[in-house]
């Protein structure tokens, strides 16, 4: 059986890191055994997420597959926590805008994808942050 299914039926409050962006499509298929019903299930969408970059929101495809065993003797099986699991480990613990993105300034705040800022480049910038070491002084000690 394939199927469109409301992401709001799964997750009635989002997860915070990510919100589903379309109807997810699943597909499930059943094997009856001796004893157990295999659940083979496949489920696709797109998770929308900030950049872990710059911020930006983005769409993050997924498409997974996954099995559950039920026993045979159940007269009801409810499967959305199977696909409410599924769907979740789908949710990249980072995700990026695109391949080259180059982030935030971190010191204006600026998004350096769209153009860049006035602040100085890192190698001065960290040149300029340089505070003389507390032991200099007994460098030259050492030195005399």
């Amino acid at each position: 059986v394939s199927f469109e299914l409301d992401p709001a039926a799964l997750f009635p409050e989002p997860p915070a890191e990510a919100g589903p962006v379309a109807p997810f499509k699943a597909g499930v298929e059943v094997s009856i055994g001796t004893e157990e019903l295999l659940l083979q299930a496949t489920l696709a969408g797109a998770w929308r997420m900030s950049c872990g970059r710059c911020l930006v929101a983005n769409e993050v495809p997924f498409d997974s597959s996954f099995e559950e065993v039920y026993p045979t003797s159940a007269s009801e099986i409810d499967l959305t926590e199977a696909l409410r699991e599924g769907a979740l480990l789908e949710i990249p613990q980072r995700s990026l805008c695109r391949p080259d993105c180059r982030g935030l300034c971190h010191l204006c705040g600026k998004n350096l994808n769209d153009a860049a800022c006035a602040c100085p480049p890192l190698e001065a910038q960290a040149e300029a942050q340089v505070k003389p070491s507390p032991f200099g002084v007994l460098k030259k000690l050492k030195e005399q």
